[in-house]
């Protein structure tokens, strides 16, 4: 009877009673509450009433059922939730989850989540960015001083040094981010070593996923995208972007599933620098890499099976994609192409087809 036995004995010891003392107050046999508790029997429906009242609880909840009312009620917001996310609806999450843990305030999965939408939304307004990134600092600090599910702190703790990047508390967030396990102690290093047979097949196929998507994040870092080091040229920073799309060229071996909107990115990025050297025919190489890949992202089936070497068999799946903005990849794609940089290819055939190839996905061309 969902949650019987063990709120039975939960109330009972809240009370600091005995199984003998319980089964004094209901006349029944000390056998009979220990029965009870282990969910061999269950009391006489009868009895729940004198039972609930004894506690001074309702029979819904001796019998578990507020829980089981609030885990659906809280599955369905986090359901609405995951949508929005995919639409690009960030905003109208975090006044949903705002509301949402007012009414569950010890639900640490939706606060949670709520630090995640703080830190992701997009916005022009720096003043409501901020307020955003100190209430996520705020509300990570309350579960870290609450809440003892370790997979819930390390996602409170990773979200902290997130707000407090974004804050610029760069030395606050790297005195956190310092203490954070290392790679050879995460979950998809040491698995590896613990599955077997399919399960293994599964987790290696997630894992080097996960590792050559963020090595290629690493290695764009390294390119220094931001013009901050001045110790590096144009076409170091190009060489470097290129090892990125290397490696997860070995990977994906250029079928990115819901992944191509990283290959967009980048491709965009190494014809960004290019066209400034002069390069015409490298930079529409890559303009025209980063239409395909943007269309790719843009149309990607609800479902699709890879077939690289290392993936092969793996689904991958549409709904799994969250983003912090409505526009599309490819609509982000045409902004850019309207910069000056690009006036000295904007004429050439190659261009326009690039523009052709896109305008299909931005709204409201």
């Amino acid at each position: 009877m969902i949650a019987l036995s063990a709120n039975i004995k939960k109330y009972r010891l809240e009370k600091e009673m005995t199984q003998t003392q319980l089964a004094s107050v209901f006349n029944v046999s000390e056998q009979a509450v220990s029965r009870w508790e282990n969910g061999n029997t269950y009391p006489d429906i009868q009895l729940l009433p004198a039972i609930a009242d004894y506690f001074g609880i309702t029979i819904d909840e001796l019998m578990g059922m507020e829980n089981y009312k609030d885990e659906r009620e809280t599955d369905k917001i986090m359901e609405e939730v995951r949508e929005n996310d995919r639409k690009g609806l960030v905003s109208k999450n975090i006044k949903i989850l705002q509301e949402a843990v007012v009414k569950y305030p010890k639900n640490y999965v939706l606060l949670n989540y709520l630090i995640h939408e703080l830190n992701f939304e997009y916005s022009d307004d720096e003043e409501k960015l901020r307020k955003n990134h100190e209430k996520a600092i705020e509300i990570a600090d309350r579960i870290l001083n609450e809440c003892t599910d370790q997979v819930i702190r390390n996602a409170a703790n990773f979200e902290k040094i997130n707000s407090l990047e974004l804050l610029g508390r760069t030395e606050e967030a790297i005195a956190l981010a310092e203490k954070l396990p290392i790679i050879s102690m995460s979950y998809e290093f040491k698995l590896k070593d613990l599955y077997t047979g399919e399960r293994l097949k599964l987790h290696c196929k997630e894992a080097l996923m996960t590792y050559a998507q963020n090595m290629s994040g690493i290695i764009e870092r390294m390119s220094d995208l931001g013009f901050q080091d001045e110790s590096l040229s144009i076409e170091d920073r190009i060489s470097i972007c290129k090892k990125a799309i290397e490696i997860l060229n070995v990977v994906y071996e250029g079928e990115y599933g819901n992944g191509a909107w990283i290959l967009a990115n980048k491709h965009r990025y190494i014809a960004a620098m290019t066209v400034l050297i002069g390069k015409t025919e490298e930079t529409l190489y890559h303009l025209e890499e980063a239409a395909k890949y943007a269309v790719m992202h843009d149309t990607l089936p609800e479902k699709q099976t890879l077939h690289s070497t290392l993936l092969s068999g793996y689904e991958v799946r549409k709904d799994t994609l969250f983003k912090n903005h409505a526009f599309t990849e490819c609509g982000e794609l045409f902004d850019r192409l309207k910069q000056e940089r690009y006036d000295i290819v904007r004429d050439t055939e190659r261009f326009k087809a690039v523009l052709d190839k896109i305008t299909p996905y931005v709204e409201g061309v």
